[in-house]
């Protein structure tokens, strides 16, 4: 009995880390965004994951109710029941391999000189590796009855709340708040929305603005006389009345 829930454990470690890899290679933008979405805040991902157990059952009764309005619809219930159950569980598997990945990095990081493909392969292997030993101690306690229901009981639990985070994290992923949340993070650096963040010096001439000449500068009127041009040495000398002729 040991050795088939110790293979079980194994093998189920196995597919994941299968379905892992080929998520990775094929989705990898859509994963990493799920996983910095839970990273970034895991109680809204745990709060919106609940919420989606919570609508999955009543969003299938209004799905095939609205399939059951026409004749068409009713033939097709089956196949938008399966489809609901397939996108139900591709979110979790999605969401476990996700929050997988962020336990994995938090606990090995992100490894020195390494890609972002590696990194986040290796961050995969040790989560799933993680919630892997959490059942395996469970197994491995259930010859104590006591001790073995508490063992099973906390690796539920754990489980159930790694899928819930993942679940809310794909939730919020998928509707666009992590990237808003990525782009209000941009706005502690320099930076803000790709423009400095400094105001230009008072000193610097705007667009409307003209310099006026060196020449032209003369000191600012008082009450009221008007700042005229200085004349030059050559007019000058040409209106003086004792000017050579």
């Amino acid at each position: 009995m040991l050795a088939t829930t110790l293979m079980a454990v194994a093998g189920t470690f196995g597919i994941g880390m299968i379905i892992g890899i080929v998520v990775l290679m094929t989705a990898e933008e859509a994963l990493l965004a799920v996983a910095k979405s839970a990273a970034r805040d895991v109680s809204g991902s745990f709060w919106a994951g609940v919420l989606a157990q919570l609508l999955a059952v009543p969003a299938l009764v209004i799905l095939l109710i609205a399939c059951a309005v026409t004749i068409i619809g009713i033939l097709a219930i089956p196949i938008a029941a399966l489809a609901w159950a397939l996108a139900l569980a591709g979110a979790v598997t999605l969401g476990v391999l996700a929050v997988s990945m962020v336990i994995g990095r938090a606990i090995a990081g992100r490894g020195a000189g390494s890609t972002e493909r590696s990194a986040a392969l290796r961050g995969l292997t040790v989560g799933l590796l993680v919630l892997s030993l959490v059942w395996f101690g469970a197994a491995l306690a259930s010859g104590t009855p006591l001790v073995g229901a508490i063992a099973r009981l906390a690796a539920v639990a754990f489980t159930w709340a790694v899928a819930t985070v993942g679940l809310g994290a794909v939730v919020k992923s998928r509707i666009g708040v992590s990237r808003i949340s990525m782009q209000f993070g941009r706005f502690g650096g320099a930076k803000m929305g790709g423009f400095p963040g400094n105001w230009a010096a008072s000193s610097s001439t705007g667009v409307n603005e003209v310099q006026v000449p060196v020449s032209w500068q003369t000191p600012t009127p008082i009450q009221g006389v008007v700042a005229a041009p200085r004349p030059t040495d050559a007019s000058s000398s040409t209106h003086r009345p004792d000017a050579p002729r």
